[in-house]
């Protein structure tokens, strides 16, 4: 187990420290890329993901051949080949593709990595693996933000050589990936199954052809509708980072973005706890409300109170997030909707949250910074159309 968890915490950390999106976002625009470019980059190498994804979790699931530390390998390649890629590209066809191999990278160590954590979690290390894989990811988001934020005003050549960092620490995570023993997460949990009175492997418990034909269930066609109205909008992170970092530097930029980190992990934090104390449906009306409100006073941001405003920001996020996913399993299992079908929904979100950097992209172009928080916080607002088709009593 300590291999498996030192190749948690290494893929994770490698992901927090290499998402850091406002660095990518400033670095095309000091290229004099247009937002309108800027949203189709990022759109277009974003796609893998949502095809990815699903994929790789069925083939990993089904072939019985299918070797983990391989595509791991294969993973942490693209990683440090699109960052290199990016590093050089001075066009949008090559910054497309430099961002499609570290998406593609990011869909193979996601799927992958979850699908160990489910495997060889219990109810003693399950807690311990959740803590140590956020500590990694949040924390090495943080430390970094903060370096690479005090990089911005030193100019392009800056960008290049975090970018080349970033190559070589995705290598370095290659250790952990080739010391692992494969053989730890091939433990299969059983499941009994009631109704016959015999054990069943999860390979065993739904056929193929029963998980496709979950997808067209009532339940599911409103969860789909659910995750729809949540995640679709106007992207205003992709635009607005960089105006903050041209009004007020990239040492602000910095130090506000490492404060919305936190803000999530104290938002990962507090929810469990107020869990106790409110229904969910209250955290989740709670949490719609608050990070329309946090976004819509970004348009009053300045130096006094833009920590306050990114740090409310992120507490709202991860209380956003967290209810959400809570809501969208306790429906799925609810209804007996199972993993395959989940898995699908989860990547139309995926589709929605790029194509808002896509919509954003334009709306700026069309109407200015001011309307495009108007038109995304308005958008934060639209679950509330499906609210009450919810069933919230047993969530």
């Amino acid at each position: 187990m300590a291999r498996l968890y030192l190749l948690f915490a290494s893929v994770y950390l490698l992901e927090g420290i290499t998402e850091i999106p406002f660095i990518l976002n400033v670095y095309l625009k000091k290229l004099s890329f247009s937002p309108s470019q800027i949203g189709t980059i990022l759109f277009l190498g974003s796609l893998w993901f949502i095809f990815l994804k699903p994929l790789i979790g069925f083939i990993a699931d089904f072939w019985r051949k299918f070797n983990k530390r391989l595509v791991l390998t294969i993973g942490l390649l693209c990683s440090s080949m699109g960052w290199l890629v990016i590093a050089d590209a001075q066009s949008t066809v090559a910054m497309t593709v430099g961002v499609s191999l570290k998406v593609i990278a990011i869909a193979l160590l996601d799927v992958l990595i979850d699908g160990m954590i489910v495997t060889v979690s219990t109810a003693k290390n399950r807690t311990f693996i959740q803590s140590l894989v956020y500590g990694c990811r949040f924390g090495g988001a943080m430390l970094f933000s903060s370096w690479a934020g005090g990089k911005i005003d030193e100019g392009v050549m800056a960008f290049t050589q975090i970018y080349y960092l970033f190559s070589v620490t995705s290598l370095l995570v290659l250790i952990p990936v080739l010391i692992y023993r494969q053989e730890e997460v091939k433990r299969i949990p059983e499941k009994e199954d009631k109704t016959q009175g015999k054990t069943l492997s999860i390979e065993e418990q739904v056929p193929f052809r029963e998980k496709i034909g979950q997808l067209a269930h009532p339940s599911f066609g409103w969860l789909l509708i659910l995750l729809f109205l949540y995640s679709f909008g106007a992207d205003t992170t992709t635009f607005f980072e960089p105006l903050v970092q041209e009004r007020f530097g990239g040492e602000f930029l910095g130090r506000i973005v490492s404060i919305y980190y936190v803000g999530i992990v104290i938002g990962i934090l507090t929810i469990p706890v107020l869990r106790s104390m409110l229904s969910m449906k209250t955290l989740f009306v709670v949490s719609l409300v608050g990070w329309c409100l946090a976004e819509i006073s970004c348009l009053g941001i300045a130096r006094w109170n833009g920590g306050m405003i990114y740090f409310f920001g992120g507490v709202f996020n991860a209380f956003s997030s967290i209810a959400l996913l809570t809501v969208a399993v306790s429906m799925c299992k609810k209804k007996g909707i199972e993993t395959f079908a989940f898995a699908f929904a989860i990547s139309v979100k995926n589709l929605m949250d790029n194509s808002n950097v896509l919509i954003g992209g334009y709306v700026m172009e069309a109407v200015g910074i001011t309307w495009l928080f108007v038109i995304s916080s308005l958008c934060g607002l639209l679950p509330f159309l499906v609210l009450h088709k919810i069933d919230f009593k047993e969530i």
